[in-house]
């Protein structure tokens, strides 16, 4: 394959004009124009004190290790003062697992065989309401796994208490409401994220609202894409919003101070889907151009993931360094972020229509992070389990269960009990195909590993 070398557009709020530098490339990582005093990564200047003037980088990074450290500490001895025991040494333990995982996960390295283990799904809970009398786009689960967040082409966001299988909160909006209205949605919502502090809701009009993941009170709106908003992601750690959008753009929001960052271009389609593979580090399914994108968002850089053919619709991280993606050609790719081929692929993992002879559309795909378990759904009306196996190099199908209609989107809980599955009558962003008698709900699977 020729090398070649594309400048991704980098726009940012930034007024000061830059200086652009030309950089060596090679055919999978792409720079940004920005000089190196404008990039993310430079030190930023306070005029507080001179001892914050002249932090240097290095510095800079030991204060936030610091920082993250002192955050783990705490969320550690909240968690045990909850089951009524702060002892010390334990804490510590706590942490040390904490960081000895975070660095593995950011390897790619932290991976646990689970598939193996898993037997047949039966129970199986669809969550249903009224509400949703469109098909469900998208669905979110709470950090802490005690609330699932789902979305719907008519404008309703609905809260469910994972633990009673029940409807907790609703936000329904009308249409008819004045379209210049922030604090509501009068378009399908398409996109979801939740973090410990946020809920954020994307719609086709390119509105995102921000609200309080368990109250759901309005927080605040963010304006600035210009087409369906197809995919958010927060970052806990730093309260950081990522968003794309059919205008072929991936956004950065800062949720403390509720503004805008920074926009980031070279998707030459839609934006389909995203995730979150690690803090300041995103991956993107561009659509019809059959593209994947992982962006190094400090750096300023982007690595480029080339398709077998079709679109590339969907996207799920694996870890750190591995993801999975889904489109319209039927096949389901494992990627590694050090290889801009497929580490493996599956061809019409969903077998072919049987209407027009094309294979059926992977619409979803799903994975239980840092795991060897991956999952995938059409509206062929089954639903798909994988084992990654030969690190990565192969995907065995495990066994497949029944669901009818659009599989939208599919969620592990963040403690991989449970999978939630969400099922529309129609695909999330179209109406050229329905599945008739079809009801939108949630599907909860109960998951039952076999311990060895």
């Amino acid at each position: 394959m020729s090398k070649r070398k594309i400048p991704p557009a980098r726009h940012t709020n930034n007024n000061i004009k830059k200086k652009k530098t030309q950089n060596r490339v090679d055919d999978d990582e792409i720079s940004s124009d920005s000089s190196e005093s404008d990039r993310d990564d430079a030190p930023s200047y306070s005029s507080e004190s001179d001892a914050e003037k002249y932090v240097t980088a290095a510095e800079k990074k030991v204060q936030l290790a610091k920082k993250y450290l002192n955050e783990i500490e705490e969320e550690e001895r909240r968690r045990l003062e909850e089951d009524e025991d702060d002892d010390d040494d334990r804490i510590n333990k706590n942490v040390l697992k904490r960081l000895k995982d975070d660095v593995l996960d950011q390897k790619g390295a932290l991976k646990t065989k689970v598939a193996d283990g898993l037997s047949l799904p039966t129970d199986i809970v669809a969550l249903r309401d009224k509400s949703h009398t469109k098909a469900i786009t998208c669905v979110v689960v709470s950090l802490d796994d005690k609330y699932a967040y789902s979305a719907s082409k008519d404008s309703t966001i609905v809260q469910w208490d994972l633990r009673t299988c029940k409807m907790c909160k609703r936000l329904s909006y009308s249409r008819k409401k004045p379209q210049h209205n922030p604090t509501h949605h009068n378009y399908a919502v398409l996109s979801l994220a939740v973090s410990d502090n946020y809920l954020a809701s994307g719609d086709e009009s390119g509105l995102i609202v921000i609200r309080h993941p368990i109250t759901l009170e309005y927080i605040g709106s963010l304006k600035g894409h210009k087409n369906w908003v197809t995919g958010l992601s927060i970052c806990n750690e730093s309260n950081q919003l990522f968003s794309c959008a059919r205008d072929r753009s991936v956004k950065v929001w800062n949720l403390v101070d509720m503004s805008y960052v920074e926009t980031l271009f070279g998707h030459q389609t839609d934006v389909t889907c995203m995730d979150l593979l690690q803090k300041d580090r995103i991956v993107t399914a561009g659509g019809m151009e059959n593209m994947a994108r992982v962006w190094k968002i400090q750096e300023g850089t982007q690595l480029l993931f080339n398709g077998t053919g079709g679109s590339m619709d969907t996207v799920k991280k694996i870890d750190g360094a591995h993801f999975v993606t889904g489109g319209d050609s039927g096949g389901v790719s494992v990627w590694g972020t050090l290889k801009k081929k497929p580490l493996s692929s599956v061809s019409n993992a969903h077998g072919i229509d049987n209407s027009n002879g094309q294979p059926n559309w992977v619409t979803a795909v799903g994975a239980l992070a840092n795991s060897d378990l991956v999952v995938s759904g059409s509206y062929d009306g089954t639903l798909k389990f994988w084992r990654c196996s030969n690190n990565f190099k192969s995907l065995i199908q495990l066994f497949h269960i029944p669901v009818k209609g659009f599989v939208n989107e599919l969620v592990f809980t963040n403690d991989g009990s449970r999978l939630i599955v969400a099922v529309g009558s129609e695909h999330r962003f179209g109406r050229w195909h329905s599945v008739s008698g079809v009801k939108n709900s949630l599907h909860v699977i109960k998951l039952n590993f076999i311990k060895n």
